[in-house]
């Protein structure tokens, strides 16, 4: 049960970052479904949460038996985080915000990706701006490599493949993404930015 309950916390922090919908986790509850002998309540809710809002699918989630790991519901996030970047490049900015959370909280665990998660999402807004040497296509490239690296580290697997077993959901309440945050910036890594962009404009000494 405490692989179960560790990807349905990682499902419902995923509902959350606006990562995947309710169809999808409806899918992976079905499939948990058919494996067990008894499934539980909370499990049997959760295949039947079609129309529901995420957030009330995340509590549902949450309802599971056992207390989840938070290091492997991380790793398993960043499975899922990958997995959508390789299929929709065109959600770099959201995923990059997400990555920057997840370092916030110091849930990353590699170097590389924890130092790729702290400038990307400046460096995404920037790109079109001409105030940053490198193009989005190039950010997205380093972002891919440093999540192929850092899963490729851990034995962090999914039970049940979970983006894409949903094709074509049903349009309603779940597919509203949640809002996001107000782009923050890295202490250092934002100032640097700041000065150069004044710089540019003649406003820096």
């Amino acid at each position: 049960m405490s692989r179960m309950r560790d990807e349905a916390e990682a499902l419902a922090r995923a509902l959350e970052f606006g990562l995947c919908d309710v169809a999808e986790v409806i899918a992976w509850a079905d499939a948990q479904i058919l494996r067990e002998d008894r499934p539980c309540e909370a499990l049997c809710d959760v295949s039947l949460a079609r129309g529901r809002y995420p957030q009330d699918v995340a509590g549902m989630l949450r309802r599971l038996p056992g207390m989840p790991d938070k290091a492997e519901v991380a790793r398993l996030l960043l499975s899922l985080i990958k997995e959508r970047l390789s299929r929709e490049a065109d959600c770099a900015d959201r995923i990059a915000s997400w990555l920057y959370q997840m370092a916030l909280a110091e849930e990353i665990e590699d170097p590389r990706l924890r130092d790729v998660s702290w400038w990307a999402w400046d460096e995404l807004y920037l790109a079109p701006l001409g105030y940053t040497g490198e193009s989005r296509e190039e950010i997205v490239r380093q972002m891919m490599e440093a999540l192929d690296e850092a899963t490729a580290k851990t034995s962090a697997s999914w039970s049940f493949a979970v983006i894409g077993e949903s094709p074509n959901p049903p349009q309603s309440p779940e597919s509203e993404q949640p809002p996001q945050p107000a782009r923050p910036t890295h202490p250092n890594r934002g100032r640097s930015r700041f000065l150069q962009i004044l710089k540019s404009w003649g406003l820096s000494r």
